[in-house]
């Protein structure tokens, strides 16, 4: 499908792509539309189902990052306070033995 096909009007520029698919369009008038497009009402339907379903799996998948990002940020945050912890603790001249475990997810 081309970009002109998921536009309203042929004069539109094209639709900006964004994680591999094209931006959404709305159309005002569905029976210019499908005759600029060559689509009948069937075959339209499904070119915007499947583009639906594309955009929920791209939803899904950022979801699913937010979700990983959010679940760091206490250990990023206790991190902080070590090493602020540690920056304070620099300048007093106290011996100090840090001892730093790293921990591979499988993820």
């Amino acid at each position: 499908m081309t970009s002109s096909a998921s536009s309203s009007s042929p004069s539109a520029p094209p639709a900006a792509e964004r994680r591999g698919l094209p931006a959404a369009s709305f159309v005002e008038d569905v029976p210019t539309y499908l005759s600029q497009s060559g689509l009948d009402v069937n075959a339209a339907l499904s070119v915007f189902q499947e583009r639906l379903q594309q955009y929920k799996v791209v939803e899904m998948k950022l979801l699913a990052q937010q979700r990983d990002i959010q679940a760091k940020i206490p250990d990023i945050e206790k991190c902080l306070e070590i090493v602020t912890a540690l920056q304070a603790k620099k300048d007093t001249g106290e011996v100090r033995l840090s001892y730093f475990v790293t921990v591979h997810s499988s993820s």
